[in-house]
């Protein structure tokens, strides 16, 4: 026999007595049903009074996360460093976009919240058998060309995988969504302020810090993806092969972009056409340790915070990889480039120079840079073509800007050769 717990209190209505009439038990009912619908009122009050505050709450943790000068400054100092660019990154991806479902009129665990990139390019397609949360999705993202607006609960799955497959994003640069905004004016540091010490009623010593405006205007950028009707009707795990085709196209055009954009309309400006983005030139035959050291310091001599990153074309980093000593022994970084990740970017273009053989290497902290989103990513599905052996293609469309608000944060090292 199982011992009960004497402290054990009983709680709510444990049993009804009545005695009279059939006039005084239904009078007796009829009170209980009114206390009972009086309180079930009181508590839904008070509870969605609560999910009010901790809405607030999350909303504003997000904002804190986003830059918002009403955050707590020392709550933001805890987040990220002082000379991170404001915007997504992480685990804030994902927390932004649920609150826009949160404050959406279907809610976020509503049924729109069961779909992914897949099962929307189906229902753009007009197949059968798609949930009503696409369908609800469908009708509110249409646009003026006949494209619909990528879901808020779709964006952050296919951004999370372009920030695995991005190396600029992967690095550390944030996504900034500018929302109806169709350009923002981004202040860049060019000189840090130099004090002077001074004597009583001596005049004070002016100079620095230098401001530049950047204003980031974001540019189309799209892709064709071809796709046979019956595998997208039919496959499974057709979401998971949809999200990492988009994510890694997008992924390869951001670093590109980021990194050696021309700035030429409609291409945006890259890291390494910006001011005061640092150049320093390979020292040796080969790239080698000795030239991120050099890099490295450039950096500290600016002072610019410490690299945390290097990318380069990926023969740089196999060719890093396969140095040796005199004895056939593989080359070990230097401690001090222990904390600078190196990370391959088909991005980065090898075929510069007179031998049109050189590349580039991008050393820095990549926490300084912004890509700045215009708008959700938006689908169009593209007219069956006659003999296209029934394959349906839809495009993939995004508007973004590079920003870098501490460029000399970033050395750029020329003339690689490996």
């Amino acid at each position: 026999m199982q011992a009960t717990n004497s402290n054990q209190v009983p709680r709510g209505i444990q049993a009804v007595y009545a005695q009279g009439g059939t006039p005084d038990i239904a009078a007796v009912i009829n009170g209980l049903n009114t206390a009972f619908a009086d309180f079930k009122k009181k508590n839904d009050e008070e509870r969605a009074a609560i999910m009010a505050e901790l809405d607030s709450h999350a909303v504003r943790l997000a904002a804190m996360k986003m830059g918002d000068p009403t955050a707590s400054a020392a709550q933001t100092r805890e987040e990220q460093p002082v000379h991170a660019s404001t915007g997504l990154r992480g685990s804030q991806i994902g927390a932004f976009y649920s609150q826009r479902i949160q404050a959406s009129a279907g809610g976020a665990f509503g049924p729109r919240a069961n779909f992914g990139i897949a099962d929307f390019i189906r229902g753009a397609a007009g197949m059968s058998g798609v949930s009503e949360g696409v369908r609800a999705a469908l009708s509110e993202g249409v646009g003026t060309d006949g494209g619909y607006a990528v879901p808020d609960v779709v964006m952050p799955t296919i951004l999370d995988a372009m920030v695995r497959a991005s190396a600029v994003l992967a690095a550390g640069a944030s996504i900034l969504p500018l929302g109806a905004a169709k350009s923002v004016t981004i202040p860049a540091v060019d000189q840090l302020p130099k004090p002077a010490w001074r004597n009583e009623n001596d005049p004070l010593a002016t100079g620095g810090p230098t401001f530049r405006p950047v204003t980031a205007t974001p540019r189309s950028l799209a892709i064709v993806v071809p796709i046979s009707r019956e595998l997208l009707a039919d496959a499974v795990d057709m979401d998971r092969a949809v999200r990492q085709a988009i994510a890694q196209a997008f992924a390869k055009a951001f670093d590109r972009a980021a990194l050696v954009g021309s700035g030429t309309a409609p291409e945006p400006l890259g890291l390494y056409g910006m001011k005061n983005v640092q150049k320093i030139k390979q020292t040796g035959s080969a790239f080698a340790y000795a030239d991120m050291l050099a890099a490295y310091q450039a950096q500290l001599d600016a002072d610019a915070p410490a690299p945390t990153s290097i990318i380069m074309a990926p023969r740089t980093l196999t060719g890093l990889a396969g140095l040796v000593d005199t004895l056939g022994q593989p080359l070990n970084a230097p401690a001090l480039l222990d904390g600078v990740v190196r990370r391959p970017s088909t991005g980065v273009p090898t075929n510069l120079g007179d031998g049109a053989d050189e590349s580039l290497a991008f050393i820095g902290n990549f926490n300084t840079v912004q890509f700045v989103m215009r708008e959700n990513f938006n689908v169009r599905l593209l007219p069956e073509l006659p003999g296209s052996n029934g394959q349906l293609a839809f495009i993939a469309h995004a508007r973004f800007d590079v920003v870098a608000n501490y460029p000399q944060a970033i050395t750029v090292i020329e003339g690689v050769t490996s």
